[in-house]
């Protein structure tokens, strides 16, 4: 504990460095104290060079707010062929003092952001809270500069999915709510990063670039020309992320199977039966609201069937749709991985 002190560091949540042994711990605490320090050529305690890579990319993933480092190198000292040490650089992206402004424009925009929070209740608001911000302020874009890093949403408002996946965990962080950024695949092969989030007692993952909508008509896993929000990862099971998630193996992750918080349940969108009282109910309260959809989850594959042949097939949708004229038209997306749909009102 006093190791950890003297670093500066609070790595009670800290969730790669609790997996770590003492070797590896000492070596995060050395890594960390050297990039925020700005340091060059600081001697590690180690001689495991095979370390270097696990231990370096855990400590990045615990903490979003290194947003000037984008790797590092070392350079191993020998003498009669025998290793005597290791020396440490992070490759810094800015100056110490060009760090330092962008860290007090982000505090600027994330101080902003907690003065709107809602009141602090259970975890579940404010994550949901932090999920629909992050989405709303940013447009997912390929070429945005700094995508990698927490500075492309709070201070460019466009991102990659690294850029989201951080931003989310920086604010998580920032309410004392522990959270990872997890690396991986996703359906098609590509590259992808999400969070794991320790909410109200349980592990869940949360992906909010995969609740973005204009992502996702972009990547092709939603056919609608609509924009907006979608909670089909937000708080999800391990067994309804792996539908279209992959996560690399540099960590053990949890086995999440609570659903307590996940967004369908909490919001009473999640159907075990078809029930057309609570439909209609669904969508007079989303009216009410002046909300841009209504998202229907269903328990299991039988129910999802159930539902898309009344809602879709027999065009029942259209009891619960408010009319716009005479054209019988919807704007509708549908996830058979998440066995949801989501209509635009």
């Amino acid at each position: 504990e006093s190791e950890e002190a003297a670093d500066g560091l609070n790595e009670t949540n800290m969730y790669a460095y609790q997996l770590m042994t003492d070797e590896e711990k000492r070596l995060y605490r050395e890594m960390y104290k050297a990039v925020t320090g700005f340091m060059k050529d600081a001697e590690l305690s180690t001689r495991r060079r095979e370390l270097l890579d696990p231990v370096f990319s855990g400590m990045m993933a615990d903490h979003p707010e290194i947003f000037y480092v984008d790797g590092y190198s070392f350079v191993t000292h020998t003498l009669g062929g025998q290793l005597q040490k290791i020396t440490f650089t992070g490759k810094y992206t800015m100056s110490s003092a060009q760090a330092q402004q962008k860290q007090r424009q982000i505090d600027a925009c994330v101080r902003s952001i907690f003065s709107r929070a809602p009141e602090r209740g259970d975890d579940y608001g404010l994550l949901l809270y932090f999920f629909n911000t992050v989405i709303e302020q940013t447009d997912y874009n390929l070429n945005a500069p700094e995508n990698q890093t927490i500075c492309s949403v709070f201070l460019n408002g466009q991102s990659v999915c690294k850029g989201y996946a951080k931003a989310f965990q920086y604010l998580c962080q920032k309410a004392g709510i522990p959270a990872f950024q997890v690396s991986g695949t996703v359906e098609g092969g590509g590259s992808h990063a999400w969070d794991l989030v320790y909410a109200d007692g349980a592990w869940y993952y949360v992906d909010p670039t995969w609740g973005d909508v204009q992502y996702r008509n972009q990547n092709g896993s939603m056919e609608t020309k609509d924009t907006g929000i979608s909670y089909d990862y937000f708080c999800v099971t391990t067994e309804q992320l792996l539908r279209t998630h992959r996560p690399d193996n540099t960590v053990t992750l949890p086995i999440c199977t609570a659903t307590r918080d996940n967004y369908y349940i909490r919001e009473k969108m999640c159907f075990g039966t078809y029930d057309e009282r609570a439909i209609e109910k669904l969508f007079s309260d989303a009216y009410a609201k002046g909300k841009q959809s209504v998202t229907l989850k269903c328990t299991d594959e039988a129910v999802y069937r159930t539902f898309r042949r009344k809602l879709i097939e027999e065009q029942e949708i259209f009891r619960f749709l408010r009319s716009s004229g005479s054209s019988k038209t919807v704007s509708y997306s549908e996830s058979v991985q998440q066995l949801s749909f989501t209509f635009w009102l």
